[in-house]
C-alpha cells in the first residue's frame, strides 16, 4: 500500500512539472482521488500532535497556557474524527508530558502516518494580533506533499474562520539558515513539517488563535466548549480533505435536558427528576436563590442511568431555583451541554400543632398557618413512635375535629402542609407528635 501511495506521489510530481495555475488545481484534485482510491482497503492514519507539553509550556497569556489548550483541542479533534469511517487517529502525547520534535515525527512514522497535524496556539509581541493561520510544506522536494498539505490546510482554515476567527491565510516558511533537503532544495523552516516531508507524509501546523490577544482568548480559548469547537473544526477539515464519511449522521453535540419533576419532599429536602439525554455520562445540578441570579453547582450525578436527585441542604419556607446540565467525558476531556430551563421549588415550613381534648371521644387538632400551603394532612397513631395513618385532608382551615376516638385510648397526632409542585405535590416535614 505504501508503494502505491509513493507511486501516486511520484506521478503527481511529474504532472506538476508540466502544469501550472488552474491546471495545478486539477492535478491536486486528481491526486486526492487517487490517494483515497489507493486507501480504500486500509484506514487513513492521522497523527494529531498537541504542541508543547511538560516542561515546555508553549505560549502563555491571558491566564492561559498553550500546552494545556493544544492537548484539549487534540482530544476533541480525535473524538470527532473517530465518528468517521475509514480513519485511525493517534496522538503524539496524551497527557502533559514533554515530547521532542524529532520524537513526534518518529511516533508518526511508527504508526505509518498518512498525515501529521500539529496543533498550536499563536502568540505575538503585539497584543493586537488576532486570527488563525495554517502552515503547510513548501513545494521543494516531494512537491506532491505540498499540494496535499495545502489542500488540508485550506479545509481546516475554512472551518476555523467560519467560527469567527480572522483569516490570516495559508502560509509556508522556508529555512532561515539555508538548510536543504536531500535533493539540495531549500528546506522548510518548521522542524515537524520538514521531518514529516522527509518521512514521506505531509505535515501542517495549525495556529488556532492568539493567546496574547484578550479578545481571541476570551472568545475562542477560555472554555472547554470553545476549545471543542476548534477541535471539531480541525476534524471536519481533515474529513473533508480526505472524503471521510461519518458512521452515522450525528452532530455529536450533547443535547440539554429538561426538569420533569421538582417538588419539596420535606421541609429540608427537594426532589428533582429530568429527562435522560442520549450520550450523557452524568448530570450536574445547579441551584440559585433567584431565577436570574447566580447558579452554583451543588452536586454531580455520575451515573448516566440515574435521572433523579434529592437536595437535602434546603430550608423550609424558602424558594429555590434549579437547573440541570448533562455532561460526558471524551478522551479524558469533560464536555457539557447547555443548562436546562430554571424550575422553582418553594419549600414549606413544618406546622406547629396543638391538640385540645374536648371529651374522651373528641379532640380538636389545630396548627399555625403555613405560608404557601394549599391544604393540610392530618395523621393519627395510638403510639407516639408508632405507625401514623392519614385521617383527614383539610383545605382553607387550620384545624380538624377528630370525633372517631375510643374512650380509654391515647391518641397522637401529626400534621404536614401540602402545596403544588412540578408533576407532584410539595410537602413539608411532619409536625412533632402531639
Amino acid at each position: 500500500m505504501r508503494k502505491i501511495k509513493l507511486l501516486a506521489a511520484f506521478f503527481l510530481s511529474a504532472v506538476m512539472i508540466l502544469v501550472s495555475g488552474a491546471d495545478s488545481i486539477r492535478a491536486d484534485t486528481f491526486f486526492s482521488q487517487l490517494f483515497r482510491g489507493a486507501s480504500k482497503s486500509s484506514d487513513l492514519v492521522v497523527v494529531l500532535d498537541a504542541g508543547h507539553g511538560g516542561s515546555d509550556s508553549g505560549a502563555v497569556g491571558n491566564r492561559l497556557m498553550e500546552k494545556i489548550l493544544t492537548l484539549k483541542i487534540a482530544q476533541y479533534c480525535k473524538a470527532e474524527l473517530e465518528q468517521y469511517n475509514g480513519v485511525k487517529v493517534y496522538m503524539t502525547r496524551k497527557n502533559d508530558t514533554f515530547v521532542g520534535l524529532d520524537q513526534r515525527i518518529s511516533i508518526a512514522s511508527g504508526v505509518k502516518a498518512d498525515v501529521f497535524v500539529s496543533l498550536h496556539i499563536n502568540s505575538a509581541v503585539s497584543s493586537s494580533a488576532t486570527g488563525a493561520e495554517v502552515f503547510y510544506p513548501n513545494s521543494n522536494y516531494r512537491p506532491a506533499l505540498s499540494v496535499q498539505g495545502k489542500r488540508l490546510a485550506s479545509a481546516i482554515q475554512k472551518n476555523l474562520t467560519s467560527l469567527g476567527l480572522r483569516n490570516r491565510g495559508l502560509k509556508t516558511a522556508n529555512s532561515m539558515i539555508g538548510s536543504s533537503y536531500p535533493d539540495g532544495s531549500l528546506a522548510d523552516y518548521y522542524a515537524v513539517i520538514r521531518g514529516a516531508k522527509k518521512a514521506g507524509f505531509p505535515g501542517i501546523i495549525v495556529e488556532h488563535a492568539f493567546i496574547s490577544n484578550a479578545s481571541d482568548a476570551k472568545t475562542f480559548l477560555n472554555t472547554n466548549s470553545q476549545l471543542k469547537k476548534l477541535g471539531v473544526a480541525d476534524a471536519k477539515g481533515i474529513a473533508a480533505c480526505y472524503g471521510l464519511k461519518k458512521t452515522q449522521e450525528d452532530s455529536g453535540v450533547l443535547k440539554k435536558t429538561s426538569l420533569t419533576k421538582a417538588v419539596g419532599s420535606s421541609s429540608t429536602s427537594v426532589t428533582l427528576q429530568w429527562k435522560k439525554v442520549s450520550g450523557a455520562g452524568g448530570y450536574e445540578i445547579f441551584r440559585s436563590s433567584s431565577k436570574n441570579g447566580e447558579y452554583r453547582q451543588i452536586a454531580t450525578v455520575k451515573k448516566s442511568s440515574s435521572v433523579t436527585y434529592k437536595d437535602k441542604s434546603v430550608k423550609g419556607g424558602k424558594t429555590y431555583y434549579y437547573k440541570v446540565r448533562p455532561y460526558r467525558v471524551v478522551s479524558g476531556v469533560k464536555e457539557t451541554a447547555d443548562l436546562s430551563v430554571a424550575q422553582s421549588v418553594k419549600t414549606l415550613k413544618k406546622p406547629v400543632v396543638q391538640v385540645k381534648k374536648k371529651s374522651s371521644t373528641r379532640a380538636n387538632v389545630s396548627w399555625k398557618e403555613v405560608k404557601g400551603a394549599v391544604k393540610y394532612e392530618v395523621y393519627r397513631s395510638t403510639a407516639k413512635n408508632g405507625k401514623y395513618k392519614k385521617i383527614a385532608s383539610v383545605q382553607e382551615l387550620t384545624s380538624y375535629r377528630d370525633m372517631n376516638r375510643k374512650a380509654g385510648r391515647a391518641y397522637f397526632y401529626k400534621v404536614r402542609a401540602v402545596s403544588n409542585g412540578l408533576k407532584g405535590s410539595t410537602v413539608s416535614s411532619y409536625s412533632s407528635a402531639k
